[in-house]
């Protein structure tokens, strides 16, 4: 998997903020049958979980199941990358919704569930990292993926698709970032308020 969203390929700068926080602490769990990492991965201050001998994981992080979208409910890899976001383990996340969107189907709704909430963890991270052209960059990527959904009709009437309302995810992103995609080129500003939260339906 690709660490691009940290940056490694240039020389890298702690954040002011050094560690990650919570999207939203008090979440509920929905995947309690798997334990949260030891520590939200950053390259300044941790080793990298999977390519180093001293990193929490091996393989921890691959999907080898693909998710139904109607019995998503089964999928764990997915399960869990809700509870990762929500805790602020954005890389983590990234790397399970990365991997099941490997398996599903070509520019299937699934697809690009998990395309767009991957993509919405790497806005965060660039956020936190304060590249405001990436974090425009992801984010507009991640509006565009939800509303290819609710274009083939599986939003309407607050339906959930994979146990999320896809509208008021879109609203969500909408609300958060938009100040960031109004910006003038140049100008440093970083979202505020509270980040999207996934709230799954029917568990």
């Amino acid at each position: 998997m690709s660490n691009s969203d940290f940056g490694t390929e240039e020389v890298l700068e702690a954040p002011e903020s050094q560690e990650l926080k919570p999207v939203w602490s008090d979440a509920p769990r929905f995947c309690t049958m798997r334990d949260l990492p030891e520590y939200r991965f950053a390259p300044w201050n941790f080793p990298h979980p999977i390519r180093e001998e001293i990193g929490y994981t091996k393989g921890e992080f691959e999907v080898d199941e693909k998710i139904n979208p109607d019995r998503w409910k089964e999928c764990v890899a997915y399960l869990f990358s809700i509870d990762l976001y929500h805790q602020g383990y954005l890389w983590e996340a990234r790397e399970q919704l990365k991997g099941l969107h490997a398996l599903a189907p070509k520019d299937s709704p699934e697809s690009n569930l998990l395309q767009a909430l991957y993509l919405n963890c790497s806005a965060l991270i660039k956020a936190w990292r304060g590249d405001v052209r990436g974090l425009r960059k992801r984010s507009l990527a991640a509006h565009w993926r939800l509303s290819r959904i609710r274009a083939k009709g599986l939003a309407e009437g607050g339906r959930p698709f994979m146990g999320l309302d896809i509208a008021d995810l879109i609203e969500q992103i909408r609300r958060y970032y938009s100040p960031v995609w109004e910006l003038e080129d140049g100008e440093e500003i970083c979202p505020e308020g509270d980040p999207p939260r996934l709230h799954p339906k029917n568990l």
